[in-house]
């Protein structure tokens, strides 16, 4: 291309130089060189963009065909943290039950109270997001609700989420210190103590909140994103 452009520059040389032609002539010549220069730089940067522009969406079908898949697991993983979650509060709940003559009765049979110690949240897969993010590829998603909605999960969601799980182990934890601090002390005294029993009570609240943030949140929001991402893959 420029070749041609450099090829059509010297033909207006020549004719500016030519004593040959008049005046109107050469003006003529020189305008239709300028309209094939014109043409001519125009459909270079057209197939440029256009060639950038391809290149791009490839690179948006790739990211998001590795997207789906990792919300697919997080949905996957979203259910298999829920379930954990009910199975701890379900023991909570069952300790947080117990009268301090059943409690009396457990130990004077030798046994022990069953106290699940399960720290609940996972890593998100948030890899290929990042990396996309960061390299400035998101302005490559043309389809703006999707792109709102991805930004919504990986942006919101997932670090409310993350948030809510922390808050729930930090509190799981303070149980574990309440133990350490009265491990000389026979254990049904613990579990009948006001102070650890309200303890084990907002651990049973922060797991049901956490249950309704993956439920109401980053589940239906995942789910919604697979369903987008897949019209787009297939338009």
């Amino acid at each position: 291309m420029q070749e041609e452009i450099t090829k059509h520059s010297e033909k207006i040389y020549k004719t500016v130089k030519n004593s040959e032609h008049t005046l109107g002539e050469k003006v003529k010549e020189i305008i239709i060189e300028i309209c094939i220069i014109v043409f001519a730089v125009t459909l270079s940067i057209g197939l440029h963009s256009w060639s950038e522009h391809r290149h791009q969406q490839e690179e948006v079908s790739v990211f998001l065909v590795n997207l789906k898949n990792d919300l697919k697991i997080d949905i996957q993983n979203i259910d298999n943290e829920k379930e954990a979650y009910q199975k701890s509060n379900i023991a909570y709940e069952k300790i947080l039950a117990l009268t301090p003559l059943q409690l009396d009765s457990i130990y004077k049979s030798k046994n022990k109270v069953n106290f699940p110690i399960h720290s609940h949240g996972h890593t998100m897969n948030i890899g290929n997001y990042e990396g996309f993010k960061s390299s400035g590829k998101i302005g490559y998603i043309e389809d703006e609700k999707l792109k709102q909605k991805m930004l919504t999960y990986y942006q919101i969601f997932v670090p409310a989420q993350d948030e809510v799980d922390k808050m729930y182990n930090d509190f799981l934890f303070k149980c574990f210190d309440k133990m350490i601090e009265n491990a000389d002390k026979p254990e049904e005294k613990l579990y009948s103590d006001p102070k650890f029993k309200k303890t084990i009570e907002f651990l049973v609240k922060l797991g049901k909140n956490n249950i309704r943030v993956y439920n109401e949140n980053t589940k239906p929001l995942a789910v919604e994103l697979i369903k987008d991402i897949e019209k787009e893959l297939n338009k």
